[in-house]
């Protein structure tokens, strides 16, 4: 699957998060959890005010784009946040995440095909967020065949908060192994989702919280490891009566059942591929929304047949199909997704984030262009552009600029 990225329910803070689950690996051991642990904590960060990238069993490349997609909307944040499900080893003494698809046959094959933990803080120190939380759920046995494990040791190696407002949280002590655990989720996770929305719980009260239910739900052999460097507060689910509100998720079960019809739908709908559908439609055959899951799914089917791809089409073409990024106002665009694009199609697709909203342009082109499309309806000319809008806005102009 792609990664895909999720609007804010609310502008109240500025809250950026990178989720990944990794578990369908093809040169790996495969994971059962990662995928689960992904989406139900996107759910949960998307319900506390968080404006999620999110990466189901991702490739090398897709991992790199949501990296760089992260990086830009964590851009002066109050809080950013990494939670990464899946196999990571520790070689040399530096932590690695494998994509699904990686093919590690030596030390020496990381770099190319694996990311390094470390790349993560550091795009969150530049991103100048003022709390960075890092969370890896990836403390497993080393999955690595035995020539590629010779620097290799058991679990993940020690990450230091060497910068001010940061929380490093592994799942278990570094060296140490985690449990994948026979539930939906696996315990670190579970425990996370049991408590993070819990209001008037802090930060530091939370990672214990989570740490006292793991170390008990796996009798006593599973320790949460924290390392902090935090200045100040933070409380996702809001400090309790007499603070602003926040949104906020109804605490789960430690086991969770899972999302209910109506979030599995939308989830579905923002990762937008076939194989998410017909995992929905699988799970609820029968329910409210299967109608408009298999539209929805008979519509990809019927786009991925058609002769020509948008990869060829004219601007004319599109015209009569639609837009250029159907989704620019709801997900960050690839930046490799505008390398077959012209100046004028760039042009073009960042005006119509603009058109979108109801903008008036001065340019006839633009003016003749968008006035052929029965959606635009034109009414001011200050838009109000949301986060991500404006993010893919930004990326355009720079390979506008760069053509």
């Amino acid at each position: 699957m792609g990664f895909i990225a999720h609007a804010t329910p609310s502008k109240a803070a500025k809250r950026a998060a990178l989720v990944i689950g990794n578990g369908a690996y093809t040169n790996s051991p495969a994971l059962t959890n990662p995928a689960n642990d992904a989406g139900d904590i996107t759910l949960r960060l998307i319900a506390l005010g968080f404006e999620v990238v999110t990466v189901i069993d991702g490739d090398h490349r897709r991992m790199l784009d949501a990296l760089s997609s992260f990086g830009r909307i964590a851009t002066g944040a109050e809080v950013a946040l990494f939670f990464y499900a899946g196999h990571g080893v520790q070689v040399s003494g530096r932590n690695w995440l494998l994509p699904v698809s990686s093919t590690i046959e030596a030390e020496t094959d990381l770099p190319s095909q694996a990311i390094k933990a470390n790349d993560v803080v550091d795009v969150m120190e530049v991103s100048g967020a003022a709390l960075k939380l890092v969370i890896l759920d990836a403390c497993r046995n080393n999955p690595l065949p035995k020539s590629a494990s010779r620097g290799a040791s058991r679990g993940l190696a020690r990450v230091e908060a060497t910068t001010a407002g940061t929380m490093i949280t592994f799942a278990t002590a570094p060296g140490d192994v985690a449990a994948d655990g026979d539930a939906r989720n696996s315990p670190f996770t579970s425990a996370l989702l049991q408590h993070i929305a819990t209001p008037g719980l802090e930060v530091r009260q939370l990672m214990g919280r989570v740490r006292e239910t793991v170390y008990a739900a796996t009798g006593k052999r599973q320790l949460p490891w924290v390392n902090e460097a935090l200045i100040g507060e933070f409380y996702f689910g809001g400090k309790g009566p007499g603070a602003p509100e926040v949104p906020v998720a109804k605490a789960a079960p430690a086991q969770s059942d899972g999302p209910t019809e109506k979030e599995a739908f939308a989830l579905a709908r923002s990762i937008g591929t076939e194989r998410a559908w017909n995992a929905f439609i699988g799970q609820y055959p029968d329910g409210a929304y299967a109608a408009f899951a298999y539209a929805a799914r008979n519509k990809l089917i019927e786009t991925s047949t058609e002769p020509q791809t948008e990869a060829v089409q004219t601007p004319e073409a599109k015209r009569d199909l639609g837009f250029i990024f159907p989704e620019s106002g709801i997900r960050l665009i690839e930046p490799h997704e505008l390398d077959r694009l012209s100046k004028k199609e760039l042009r073009l697709a960042r005006n119509e984030i603009f058109a979108r909203r109801g903008r008036y342009f001065k340019s006839r082109v633009l003016k003749l262009y968008f006035g052929g499309f029965p959606w635009y309806r034109p009414h001011s000319w200050d838009v109000e552009l949301s986060r991500v809008e404006r993010a893919n806005v930004d990326l355009i102009k720079r390979a506008e600029q760069s053509r």
